[in-house]
């Protein structure tokens, strides 16, 4: 599966290295416990194919950011409340935790807000994002805020959600190659015929949601539901979220609409 969605590129931060240590993987250390039993909280744990363990989320739409992580190829790894910080702000020194830290293939960490968008409405709260924006700068890395606005996507989830148990799923090279050498001489190949080619459904499904076969993402997946590829390492900086960043938090812009989803 693959798309064609890119985000533009960062802006070049002093300090390119990241001078913060964390914890080595899969054997995470969290700065708190995520979850806990708390009166009218939803929280529970995503089985993380990328990560080979269980992430915990706190709230949907820290769930919804998970799918996406898990799905994007730039993400190498991605862990929940990573590390807690004290930085200076409004005159004295406060603590913050990020809700996730992403390690990009690229050697770059991002740490992340998913914040719903009402509450950045707080010229307070802002205003302390800028603040650890600009601790984090000093530290080589980034900060993002992904909210509601670019999480609520019910297609793009439920596809997700549907093919995230065919990352694990075993696609041999002899099958990978076969079925993107025969979609790379038909103009158009469904699902159905994607199927009776390698003759297996689940097969099927598994190349797609590993990134070997690409298809429009904000469709609902179906037997009917149109296929192709592009080439292979072509899409491997690409992220499946937008986000938010300082000094204003409004949503960045992309270069392409995100629609076709792979790796």
């Amino acid at each position: 599966m693959s798309f064609k969605h890119t985000v533009v590129p960062f802006g070049t931060h002093r300090g390119a290295r990241l001078c913060l240590k964390s914890a080595p993987q899969p054997s995470v250390v969290r700065a708190r416990e995520p979850v806990r039993p708390t009166a009218g909280k939803v929280v529970g744990f995503l089985p993380s194919v990328k990560n080979k363990r269980q992430v915990a989320w706190e709230s949907q739409l820290e769930k919804k950011a998970c799918l996406l992580f898990e799905f994007s190829p730039v993400v190498a790894s991605y862990r929940e409340q990573p590390i807690t910080i004290s930085f200076p702000s409004g005159g004295c020194i406060r603590k913050y935790t990020p809700d996730f830290e992403l390690q990009l293939n690229t050697g770059q960490r991002i740490y992340v807000e998913v914040k719903p968008a009402s509450k950045l409405a707080d010229d307070e709260l802002k205003a302390k994002f800028r603040d650890i924006d600009a601790f984090w700068r000093q530290h080589g890395c980034y900060f993002i805020v992904i909210t509601d606005a670019e999480l609520n996507q019910p297609v793009r989830q439920s596809n997700l959600s549907f093919l995230r148990p065919y990352l694990s799923h075993q696609c041999s090279d002899d099958v990978i190659g076969q079925a993107r050498l025969w979609l790379s001489s038909h103009q158009t190949v469904t699902l159905d015929e994607l199927t009776n080619f390698i003759g297996s459904l689940s097969g099927a499904y598994a190349l797609l949601a590993q990134g070997h076969i690409t298809f429009d993402l904000d469709r609902p997946i179906d037997l009917d539901s149109l296929l192709t590829i592009q080439p292979e390492g072509s899409t491997n900086e690409t992220c499946l979220f937008a986000y938010r960043t300082s000094p204003d938090f409004e949503r960045c812009a992309f270069h392409d609409q995100p629609n076709i989803r792979g790796r």
